[in-house]
């Protein structure tokens, strides 16, 4: 599949992409090796990984990870023996070898084969040659990520001036404050859609269009990432219910998204990622964690746990439409529609990068 279908860069004559990308199964199936498989996906935080041994397993595109710190070095490999396949490491601690749990074979933290036992008799076995398979693996501030593509450009290349945008206080040691994980009937690709646009909020999200000020709302597509810049509302009589007062240091929100499925959502002092991680063509799970900015926030505080709560208002919100939107992607009558030019820039700029990625 060297075309999997027509695309128009120009979003004023631009049709959305074909309703089938979002129910095949062999579409995810090509996703996790063109897309995935070749981009930087967030594995983890740097504080698990701190100290010389410490580890932590995770799942990218399907393939089992294992991140680990070898003194200075941060190391990736596949979490698969050479043996017969069984994992090296489980869960997250700290050790200072990896061990497979099925035979016992013992493999080094820069991923050479330290002990095979049982292999005595074995002929034209070398152990140099049973090296645990690398990825590539790269830190920004406090998120891990890997990249199963050792051919891949660097993660500096996709995260273009992202980092001059978002600073991270190198004397600071953030750990992550909360993590929620939700499950939406629905494909990956429904929820970064819906994500990317703010044109639905007025009428999806009656609580979060208070705060907002829908009218400055704009996005600013790049290379790889997207900028959607949602000012808040001015303070007004009335508004008492509001969640968040804009101040001078805090007057709009931010909304990064990092092809494919990666968001960072910045306002008030605290930065909160979600990953997109499809399960099956219609079926995702999104993973939210809180990083506080401001180092003074505490999070045990009402005013976190409100602030929480409204996040767990909107992600219900967005669960609701995500799926009946799946189901309607099954109809007979749809197959592709139309983009608004203003308000659907992200989701246009989606698209593009995933036709790049799939042809």
């Amino acid at each position: 599949m060297s075309r999997p279908f027509p695309f128009d860069l120009n979003i004023e004559h631009a049709s959305t992409i074909p309703a089938r990308l979002y129910t095949d199964p062999l579409i995810l199936e090509l996703e996790h090796e063109r897309v995935f498989g070749r981009t930087w996906q967030l594995a983890g935080h740097a504080s698990e990984v701190r100290e010389s041994g410490q580890y932590f397993t995770t799942e990218v595109g399907g393939e089992a990870i294992v991140v680990l710190r070898d003194g200075d070095a941060l190391r990736a490999f596949h979490n698969v023996c050479l043996h017969r396949a069984g994992p090296v490491a489980q869960g997250c601690g700290k050790r200072q070898t990896m061990q497979c749990r099925y035979h016992g074979w013992t493999y080094r933290l820069d991923g050479s084969l330290l002990r095979t036992p049982g292999m005595e008799e074995a002929r034209n076995f070398t152990a140099d040659e049973m090296h645990l398979v690398p990825v590539q693996v790269a830190a920004w501030g406090p998120l891990v990520f890997v990249n199963l593509d050792l051919k891949a450009p660097p993660l500096p290349h996709f995260l273009e001036d992202l980092p001059s945008r978002v600073t991270f206080d190198p004397s600071v040691s953030y750990t992550c404050i909360d993590r929620r994980e939700y499950e939406v009937a629905c494909n990956w690709k429904v929820y970064v859609d819906n994500y990317l646009e703010g044109y639905h909020i007025p009428l999806v999200h009656p609580s979060l269009h208070k705060e907002l000020d829908d009218k400055q709302y704009r996005v600013e597509p790049k290379r790889y990432y997207s900028i959607q810049h949602a000012p808040l509302r001015g303070a007004a009589s009335g508004d008492q219910d509001r969640l968040y007062r804009p101040d001078a240091a805090n007057d709009a929100a931010q909304y990064y998204w990092l092809f494919p499925n990666m968001m960072l959502n910045i306002y008030f002092g605290q930065l909160q990622t979600n990953v997109v991680l499809p399960r099956g063509p219609d079926h995702t799970v999104v993973v939210f964690e809180w990083f506080a900015l401001d180092q003074t926030v505490d999070p045990a505080s009402d005013e976190w746990a409100r602030r929480v709560a409204f996040s767990d208002k909107v992600q219900d919100e967005d669960r609701e439409i995500c799926e009946v939107v799946q189901r309607n992607l099954r109809s007979r009558v749809y197959d592709r529609g139309r983009y608004a030019p203003r308000q659907e820039q992200g989701v246009h700029h989606f698209h593009a990068l995933l036709h790049e990625f799939l042809s």
